[in-house]
């Protein structure tokens, strides 16, 4: 088992909870069970009515439900939308349908934008397109979205983020054999949403099964957790990942016994005040 969401939150805060399956929770901060810092913690369907096979991929701490913000939800099959985040106010533990999900789909994204904001979507064949958050009209609750990119076949998503105007912000692009980089993120230019996108990493000559595993936006000072599916954990420094061209192929940032069919299955971004233990 391992720590998937780790944020700060006030007890008055909604937090906003989404599953793979298209369902949206909230719950006030305080319903939440407190706990020592040792402590297990609750099971969560104690305190959500959650399906079982049903995971929750996003968590969201909501202070004040402001006309300015939205909520951008991304699939794996590239779907995307983008719902006031006020249509969200409302939102109870008995949880309400946020979209709608072709056969197979999964819903892994959810984050907060305003529309001064782009959008980054990477591929898991290696490729990434970024828009302008402004350029997806706010649709329906229950709408099913548009295309964020255009998918060759066999490709899925990889990773969805939102991109402020800070030009000094990096990416960070892990490989499922254990390749990465890190990427200046004004290496991708503004373009219409829809497109093919362009190269964000080149695989390793040979190495025909490797994936994009992660491509997250970090910065110097955080530090990453690779887990591999077989349970092998390494923890290393952002700035020790070497900071490369679109085309680079990266470095080794983690050994994966590929033969035995290991390979890199999360990367956790712990922030710099978890680091110093401020948090």
């Amino acid at each position: 088992n391992e720590i998937a969401h780790c944020f700060t939150c006030n007890d008055h805060d909604t937090i906003l909870m989404t599953t793979q399956g298209g369902i949206a929770y909230g719950l006030r901060a305080y319903q939440v069970p407190e706990g020592g810092r040792t402590a297990k913690g609750a099971p969560i369907p104690s305190v959500l009515p959650l399906r079982a096979d049903d995971i929750i991929t996003s968590v969201l701490p909501v202070s004040q439900f402001s006309k300015d913000e939205f909520i951008v939800l991304a699939t794996e099959f590239g779907w995307i939308k983008k719902t006031p985040l006020a249509a969200f106010e409302k939102l109870t533990s008995r949880g309400l349908i946020i979209a709608s999900l072709v056969d197979g789909d999964r819903l892994n994204w959810c984050e907060k934008c305003t529309d001064a904001d782009d959008i980054l979507v990477g591929s898991t064949r290696g490729q990434a397109t970024r828009f302008a958050a402004s350029s997806m009209r706010p649709t329906a609750r229950t709408s099913r979205g548009v295309k964020s990119m255009t998918l060759k076949k066999g490709d899925t998503i990889a990773d969805m983020n939102i991109l402020s105007g800070d030009k000094d912000q990096c990416l960070l692009v892990v490989t499922t054999e254990g390749y990465g980089k890190r990427i200046r993120t004004d290496e991708f230019r503004t373009t219409a949403r829809g497109g093919s996108g362009v190269i964000a990493i080149k695989f390793k000559a040979g190495r025909v099964n490797d994936r994009v595993s992660t491509i997250r936006v970090v910065n110097e000072e955080d530090e990453v957790l690779l887990i591999t599916s077989q349970g092998v954990i390494v923890r290393q420094k952002v700035k020790d990942i070497s900071c490369q061209g679109r085309s680079a192929t990266g470095v080794l940032v983690q050994k994966v016994d590929v033969k035995s069919g290991d390979s890199i299955s999360t990367v956790s971004i712990v922030p710099k005040e978890a680091v110093d233990g401020s948090a």
